[in-house]
């Protein structure tokens, strides 16, 4: 039987939660800064504060939003061809977003993340089979602020056929992806019907929300791009210290902003995420590494089953500053418990510190860990040919099965085979350079960015997008700033264009 989900929640429990949840949008509600947002839910029956912006729903007003929520839905990369569903029984594994630093693999020391260093992520996750869509996860810092999100929508087209995400920052640059992506898709027409962007919306627990980045998702909506909402709530610190009170939050969280996404545009996918995790109590600082991270990620994905929504979770996190133990620990379990519950999007490859640090080698190690992990979820398959009653008798007391042909029938589909794991002995690993498993890591990301070619771009494409990116690139910081009603730049800023 394959491994059974798991669960820390029981029926009862979960009933308990959702009510909790009710209770606190319909006592307390969210605070919603955005005034278009605000009218939407009070035309559909919420109660507003417009001195306070606190929005309080009632019940109906969540259940007819989970009505128009699809459970499931098809996400498409730049071809067509590539395509993953999303929801149900499905897994998929993507690379973590939110790196501003390497490090870097020739010197072993901390850099800020590169354009170079986006191209290499994307070349490299088009050719590995576990890690399948990729976001805005590297941040390069040599070009400027206000342009990454079109450079990265280059970049990305440009060196994958996989999947593509992104975080909604504001008006003006969540419209700038969609027009991007418009043009691989074929038209806006072709991106609303096949989707080629899952966006991530952050809550601001508690109870609170991105005015800036809830305009984004808004524009988002109304394409149909699927949309995770997670909250990054800290037990202790921006939630309960209990674990079933953060789920509390969090689900309230997610549930109003679930609401405003099925009101813009019914039927826009929206997937039940979570970062929320437990505030270290000696340090303050979050702790994505935790063992309680794994729980909160399995009692969401209940939840998420409960609602019949699909489900996300930042997972194969650490705290740790280096590639070492303690990121293979914390990496392992995190990662192992959110593919058991069966969260159905987990992004999870390519980072430590909390997921704001990349390597490369990790990356290739987090693929191996991947291939693991989903070995493990197939369990064990009982049948007449796995029982193998007639080969243990021909083979009989004292023979061997490494050269019977059920043996080369079957060890591939019984065995994960090792992308990098060495398992020879100390003579042979000694002769082969004493290599740890970074330098070996090391050597193969090499060389598949050496040999492996992404799929060409349509050159008209491209020059559309190339055209498009110097359209941005004319713009200052404060043309998006105007964008969200901001009239002023705001004081404390960097120097930006």
């Amino acid at each position: 039987m394959k491994l059974p989900r798991l669960e820390v929640l029981s029926s009862d429990e979960i009933i308990q939660i959702h009510n909790a949840s009710m209770e606190i949008l319909e006592d307390v509600g969210v605070k919603i800064d955005v005034g278009e947002a605000r009218e939407i839910l009070r035309k559909a029956g919420a109660e507003v504060n417009e001195e306070s912006h606190m929005v309080k729903m009632p019940e109906y007003m969540v259940k007819e939003a989970l009505n128009k929520a699809p459970s499931q839905f098809i996400l498409y990369g730049r071809e067509e061809k590539f395509k993953l569903r999303v929801g149900g029984d499905t897994l998929t594994f993507t690379f973590s977003p939110t790196p501003v630093k390497i490090i870097d693999s020739e010197t072993g020391k901390v850099r800020e993340t590169t354009l170079k260093d986006v191209e290499n992520k994307y070349r490299l996750i088009d050719a590995l089979k576990y890690i399948n869509t990729s976001h805005t996860d590297v941040w390069a810092h040599d070009v400027p602020f206000t342009t990454i999100h079109a450079y990265e929508i280059l970049t990305w087209a440009k060196n994958t056929i996989k999947c593509f995400g992104i975080g909604p920052y504001g008006v003006m640059a969540s419209q700038d992806v969609i027009n991007m992506v418009s043009m691989v898709a074929g038209g806006e027409e072709e991106l609303i019907k096949k989707p080629r962007i899952i966006g991530f919306y952050n809550p601001v627990s508690p109870l609170q929300t991105s005015d800036i980045v809830m305009r984004g998702m808004m524009i988002f909506n109304r394409y149909k791009q699927p949309m995770i909402i997670a909250p990054e709530a800290q037990a202790g610190a921006t939630a309960p210290s209990t674990l079933a009170g953060l789920l509390v939050q969090q689900n309230a969280e997610i549930l109003s902003s679930l609401v405003l996404c099925e009101l813009v545009s019914p039927g826009t996918p929206v997937l039940y995420g979570t970062v929320s995790t437990i505030t270290d109590m000696r340090t303050g600082n979050i702790a994505l590494g935790s063992i309680e991270t794994g729980l909160i990620y399995a009692a969401s994905a209940q939840l998420a089953k409960f609602y019949r929504l699909p489900s996300r979770a930042l997972a194969g996190t650490s705290e740790s500053m280096l590639v070492d133990i303690q990121a293979g620990f914390e990496k392992a379990l995190t990662l192992f418990m959110a593919a058991a519950a069966r969260i159905n999007y987990i992004t999870c490859a390519g980072t430590i510190e909390s997921s704001i640090t990349t390597n490369m080698e990790l990356i290739m190690i987090d693929e191996e860990l991947i291939g693991m992990v989903r070995r493990s979820l197939e369990g064990i398959e009982v049948n007449e040919n796995t029982l193998a009653v007639d080969v243990i008798k021909e083979v009989g007391a004292g023979g061997s099965y490494l050269s019977h042909k059920h043996t080369l029938k079957n060890f591939q589909k019984e065995q994960y085979i090792p992308l990098l794991i060495d398992r020879s002995k100390r003579e042979v690993w000694e002769k082969r350079g004493s290599k740890s498993i970074i330098d070996v890591a090391r050597e193969k990301w090499q060389k598949i960015l050496k040999e492996h070619q992404p799929e060409p771009l349509d050159k008209s494409v491209e020059k559309n997008l190339l055209d498009y990116l110097e359209m941005v690139k004319k713009r200052t910081i404060d043309d998006y700033f105007k964008a969200e009603g901001i009239e002023r730049r705001p004081t404390g800023l960097p120097n930006l264009p």
